[in-house]
């Protein structure tokens, strides 16, 4: 499956590709970030940096991304891009594979070492890294798994930025993101136009520009309607009950 348009990034939009589960997935990765990259309109330097990193994580996704034989359902690794401006203009790029006990680690190994050396190279040429409890977003059913992800900076001025996304089409979208992975959830609006995402244990207030809940008793968090999807990932993760580190900082 693929969804492509790197326009519709700056409304919230992902890309999102069903990688080969063989060989040819490192290179699949590769040849779809750079089309999308390069519909952004970014630099040779963020590009070929972003082929590297992404090119590291799809071949640990084929090597180690397994699940163990009992763990069913399972689906093909996938590759997704989307946006975000909290804390600042960037891409998130992540794999998923449904291996979600296999947690990556590093190893010590530098740049110049023969193995082990793919966390090395995202810490070097990202502008940051991480591991989070997810699920799938391309399979029939639910499938649970894991994301491995990077960040790539984007300049204030990246095509589609100045877009505005309405926040009924938001609170639908969000509603829609989360429902499809295997949660249940209901959509209502009041009169002043704010819509609310009610799901089990969790409710997401859509304002006209801003995306709000509590993540906890005491942890009220607020992104911009652009953020759509990194919004989307951390409610998946909130009701997936979900360890390790979120994808935000």
């Amino acid at each position: 499956m693929v969804v492509e348009g790197a326009a519709n990034l700056g409304v919230g939009g992902v890309c999102v590709w069903r990688l080969p589960s063989d060989e040819s997935g490192p290179a699949a990765a590769r040849a779809y970030l750079q089309r999308t990259l390069a519909g952004l309109g970014l630099g040779r330097d963020v590009i070929e940096d972003g082929k590297l990193a992404v090119s590291e994580t799809a071949t640990n996704a084929l090597r180690y991304g397994h699940p163990a034989p009992h763990d069913r359902p399972h689906a093909p690794p996938e590759l997704w891009v989307w946006a975000r401006m909290v804390p600042s203009p960037q891409l998130v790029v992540s794999v998923f594979d449904c291996a979600r006990t296999s947690m990556p680690y590093a190893s010590g190994a530098g740049l110049l070492d023969e193995r082990g050396k793919g966390l090395a190279i995202l810490e070097e040429f990202t502008a940051g890294w991480g591991c989070a409890a997810t699920r799938s977003r391309v399979a029939e059913r639910a499938v649970s798994g894991k994301a491995v992800w990077f960040l790539l900076p984007l300049p204030l001025a990246w095509p589609g930025r100045t877009v505005r996304v309405h926040p009924g089409t938001a609170a639908q979208c969000l509603l829609l993101c989360v429902t499809r992975r295997g949660f249940r959830g209901t959509r209502s609006s009041d009169e002043r136009g704010v819509s609310v995402v009610a799901l089990p244990g969790l409710n997401v207030w859509v304002h006209r520009r801003h995306f709000c809940w509590w993540a906890s008793a005491t942890r009220y968090v607020r992104r911009p309607l652009v953020d759509l999807q990194e919004t989307a990932e951390q409610v998946v993760r909130h009701l997936d009950g979900g360890t390790g580190p979120a994808f935000s900082p």
